[in-house]
């Protein structure tokens, strides 16, 4: 199982692809920003439903976490955030 990492928009992105027990893959992810290296990290996982293989549950983990990245950059703009 291959840890992959990235940068998006301000944010470190590690995404880990795990096997569960009916064969299927899931992931978990972490968000760290980059400009407060003393944060705690963001970890999630989906382990409900699960994808064929670890590539696509890789990629599935880098889309949800983006999507969660997107939005949190949305709140810190909102007015009276």
């Amino acid at each position: 199982m291959q840890t992959a990492r990235e940068e998006y928009r301000g944010y470190t992105i590690v995404v880990q692809p795990l096997k569960d027990c009916n064969d299927m893959w899931d992931f978990e992810y972490e968000l760290t920003r980059l400009d407060d290296k003393a944060a705690t990290p963001i970890k999630r996982a989906q382990t409900a439903g699960g994808h064929a293989d670890e590539g696509v549950a890789t990629l599935a983990g880098f889309k949800v976490a983006k999507i969660e990245v997107d939005n949190l950059l949305a709140l810190e703009a909102a007015p009276g955030a």
